[in-house]
């Protein structure tokens, strides 16, 4: 007896679920911006990583911050359709992975604040 997933519509009309992935994409167009209106296509090298004992240990093309965001959207996709796909099991699962989401997602744009800071 084969189960089917519960119905997407159905899914991202729960408040909490909602509001969680509103935030968290809020988060990455937010990170997109901010990187590529202040760091934007460069010819220079810039600082991709800071260490307090060591100063700047990483160097790179302006493309390399990029990572961050894109790193951000990867997260977002799995946890939602992760959380979609059990949420007909485990509701609590559900809102925990999409919870997880938008730390991650707050986590990255601290990243991303640190880094466009570190090459002002």
């Amino acid at each position: 007896m084969a189960r089917t997933t519960y119905p997407l519509k159905l899914y991202i009309k729960q408040p909490a679920i909602l509001s969680m992935v509103i935030l968290s994409l809020l988060v990455n167009i937010f990170m997109w911006f901010w990187l590529l209106y202040v760091l934007g296509p460069q010819q220079d090298p810039i600082f991709l990583h800071y260490n307090i004992l060591f100063g700047v240990d990483l160097i790179g093309e302006w493309w390399n911050i990029l990572y961050l965001p894109i790193t951000g959207i990867f997260i977002l996709i799995i946890n939602f359709i992760l959380g979609w796909v059990l949420f007909h099991k485990d509701k609590f699962i559900a809102y925990i992975l999409n919870a997880v989401n938008l730390i991650c997602q707050v986590f990255l744009l601290v990243a991303t604040l640190l880094i466009v800071f570190l090459n002002l």
